[in-house]
Formats: C-alpha cells, structure tokens, sequence
C-alpha cells in the first residue's frame, strides 16, 4: 500500500508542477495581450488560452492542495472535538469529498469524450478543439480523487496524511519525512 501512496505522491507533484507552468504561460498570456493593447492591437487567442489555463490550474492544483493540506477547511469543528472524533469526521469528509469528485469526473469525462468524438471546436477565431483543455481539467479532477483516496487511506489507517511545508528547507538535524506529521 505504502508504493501505490507513494506512486500517487509523484503523480499530484507533477500534476503541481505542471499547474505552476501553466501559471507562468498564463501570465505570459496576459503580458503579451497588455503590450499588444500598448500598441492598439489584440491577440484574439490570449484570451481563450488563458482561460483554459486558469481552468487547468484550478483542477490540477486542487489535489496537490489536498495532499499538503493548503486548501480552504473550516477547522472550528473538528478542534473542538476529541482527536478520535476528528479522525473520524475527516474519513467521513473525505468519503463524501470522493463522492463529489467522481461525480465531477464522471461529467467532465461524459463532456471530453463528446467533444473529442464529435470533433467539436471552439467558436472563437483559433478553431481550438475543446478536447484538450477539457482533458487537462479532467486530469486534474482524476488527481484530486487520487489525493483523496490516499488521504482517505492515510486518515484511516492511522498514517501521516497531510505534507505541510512541502518545500521548505529541512533543517539540518531534521529528516525531510519528519514534515509530515498528522493534523
């Protein structure tokens, strides 16, 4: 179980590092587009491609946030509540949190499939086919599942389930897996 965990970890640090790209491409967008109106002229594609790009960041973000336990969460609750309790609330959050997000994956999956089958195309000037950037959202949601499975597995079975400071500097009498540590 511990190599299928990990394998997931890889998986939602590239799904990160491919949504940090996109932010950088996403402003490069957008700096191009302001230059451009400097000069009183318009990329017509800077906007589609850049909401596609936020769309992407949004979805390929939002496991890896799970995974280090950056994302929005009401903690009023479950501070107030026994340590056994709060464990319990969190798989019970978690179970309907994967609920959700399959509901969604199975509706984005239904919708690239569809524009894939059919070939349909953006109706801007670029023609874009909106399987892609569909897909990338879909990956995306694929990767929040997965964090919330292994999450799910982690809370449950009494493991480390959250990553905090996943960049930061370990200090020097500190092993790097000594971050990990349960909320």
């Amino acid at each position: 179980m511990d190599s299928i965990l990990k394998i997931n970890d890889r998986l939602s640090r590239f799904a990160e590092t491919i949504a940090v790209l996109l932010i950088f491409g996403y402003c490069a967008l957008m700096l191009t587009e302001v230059v451009a109106r400097a000069q009183a002229q318009s990329f017509s594609f800077t906007w589609e491609f850049s909401q596609y790009a936020m769309a992407s960041i949004f979805a390929l973000a939002a496991g890896p946030a799970i995974r280090t336990g950056v994302h929005v969460r009401i903690s009023l609750l479950p501070e107030a509540l026994p340590l056994v309790a709060r464990k319990w609330l969190d798989v019970a959050a978690n179970l309907a949190a994967l609920i959700i997000v399959a509901l969604i994956v199975s509706a984005l999956w239904t919708k690239t499939s569809t524009s894939f089958e059919r070939n349909i195309l953006a109706t801007s000037v670029t023609k874009s086919p909106l399987w892609i950037p569909q897909a990338v959202v879909l990956w995306g949601m694929g990767q929040l599942w997965l964090d919330l499975a292994a999450r799910l597995v982690r809370r449950a079975t009494d493991r480390t389930h959250e990553w905090r400071d996943a960049d930061a500097e370990p200090a020097d009498d500190t092993p790097g897996d000594a971050r990990m540590r349960d909320v």
